[in-house]
């Protein structure tokens, strides 16, 4: 299926593209200091085909970030090649069908829906991260979460092949999507079935109140991940810690946050093992005072530390 996608501008030279020991801190809206063995920012779906066909013939595995808003990388870098989507932006409207590629940020496709006259996505205003990071996360704010909207997903296998999801939101749960599941999947374009509407001030008045709550609740004082586990059924995971009085608590450069105890945050210059360390401090406490399991939201990047073991004595496989 390729009917959104135009042919190919010429023949691609992926080695003119690539980007070697490319330093990743500036994708990493935690700032972890790792490096891309390689890199490449990819514009369309032909530049990702041939990118995936290289890495084939190098022996390559294969990392896809956006704008890297949920995850930590690792300071010993990532492997192989990482291709970065946030050149992938282009949209276009079909009546009520606002379709957008994985790289445009969520916060402007937001906007260009409200300036077509089209309501649903207004209350998710403020959530940091692209449109395949939001998709793939199944992002939520204020009692909306991406998939409330969702009628389909266009992704390219590990292959190369151009499928199409389509979307029901009983496939979705809490920040889970299909595509946590499938190996390899790289989600390249996201359609939303939205309401008409003539009356945009208001969608505008939403979107904005969204991002004034997020700041006012200081979520963007310092570089962090945002909620850094998902909510337990019926639970909600800073409550939680909040109530093990880990507010404030600190490992290196990676503190809990004293305004929100959801939020993990690199203080200056936290490592990606402060982090991974005092994200199972965390873990450890409330599972010990509550009984609870809190699961990472955020995802590790990039080679596992050698001096990081968790909780069987293992190295960690995500960092």
């Amino acid at each position: 299926m390729e009917s959104n996608v135009l042919p190919p501008r010429e023949k691609i030279n992926i080695t003119e593209l690539l980007l070697k020991d490319f330093d990743l801190n500036p994708h990493s809206s935690m700032h972890t200091r790792g490096r891309a063995d390689y890199a490449l920012y990819c514009k369309d779906f032909h530049d990702i085909r041939a990118a995936l066909a290289w890495a084939d013939e190098q022996h390559m595995p294969v990392t896809i970030i956006g704008s890297a808003t949920n995850c930590v990388i690792s300071d010993r870098g990532i492997p192989g090649l990482t291709i970065i989507t946030t050149h992938l932006t282009r949209c276009h409207i079909n009546g009520v069908l606002f379709c957008a590629r994985a790289g445009m940020q969520l916060d402007k496709a937001i906007n260009l829906s409200i300036d077509a006259g089209l309501a649903g996505l207004e209350m998710l205003g403020g959530i940091p991260g692209t449109v395949g990071g939001a998709v793939f996360g199944n992002a939520g704010a204020g009692g909306t979460t991406i998939s409330s909207h969702l009628y389909y997903v266009d992704w390219i296998d590990r292959n190369g092949e151009l499928r199409r999801l389509e979307a029901y939101p009983e496939d979705f749960g809490n920040r889970e999507s299909p595509f946590k599941h499938i190996d390899g999947a790289i989600i390249y374009e996201a359609g939303f079935l939205l309401h008409p509407t003539k009356q945009t001030a208001p969608l505008r008045t939403i979107k904005e109140g969204a991002m004034r709550t997020r700041r006012a609740n200081h979520q963007f004082d310092w570089p962090s991940c945002g909620c850094f586990f998902k909510n337990p059924e019926g639970e909600t995971a800073g409550k939680l810690i909040e109530a093990c009085g880990l507010k404030g608590k600190r490992i290196g450069g990676a503190m809990v946050s004293p305004y929100h105890a959801n939020f993990v945050v690199n203080t200056g210059e936290a490592t990606s093992d402060d982090l991974y360390l005092l994200g199972e401090e965390i873990r450890n406490t409330v599972r010990q005072q509550t009984g609870v399991e809190l699961a990472y939201e955020v995802h590790f990047l990039g080679r596992p530390s050698p001096r990081i073991t968790d909780l069987q004595g293992n190295p960690p496989s995500r960092l």
